[in-house]
């Protein structure tokens, strides 16, 4: 499968989320492109939590690094997060509000921690409220590792 017009966009703290998005473009061979915050999140779980919750609770959007792409080129777009205390990661909300998505499809997919999507779909649709936002793909971070297969079905159902 090759789509030229498809792009991959994701973020991942601890791997899980790169790891879906790897397995994504292995199957439909597209760019990829990696949101990274200016300030990187800390490498400690606890210390990543405190961070974000401080973001979160004084409505910090923070800058991420530049990246080499045009959005405007691609019609659809794989998004890629975890899920943190049952949101986007704020660098992640910054992205989105920064970028132009209107007319564009949106396929979510996600890693979380066992609390599922949580209102991370709705922040996508009211942060890029021009495009088309399908339902997420989200799997918990402990089943990431074996799920190349249920990534794949899911792949194959967004082209059906």
């Amino acid at each position: 499968m090759n789509n030229n017009k498809t792009l991959i966009i994701y973020f991942s703290h601890s791997g899980n989320t790169k790891q879906i998005a790897e397995w994504v473009q292995g199957k439909i061979n597209t760019g990829i492109v990696l949101i990274e915050p200016e300030i990187p999140y800390p490498s400690g779980y606890q210390q990543t939590i405190d961070e974000m919750s401080r973001q979160n609770k004084g409505k910090i959007l923070p800058s991420f690094k530049k990246v080499d792409v045009n959005i405007q080129d691609y019609d659809t777009i794989f998004f890629g997060y975890p899920v943190w205390d049952m949101r986007l990661p704020p660098v992640v909300r910054t992205f989105l509000r920064d970028n132009d998505f209107s007319g564009k499809t949106i396929l979510p997919f996600n890693s979380h921690a066992g609390y599922g999507t949580g209102k991370s779909v709705s922040e996508i649709k009211e942060f890029a409220p021009k495009a088309k936002v399908a339902d997420a793909f989200s799997i918990k971070d402990s089943n990431v590792k074996d799920a190349k297969k249920e990534v794949e079905r899911w792949i194959n159902q967004m082209f059906e």
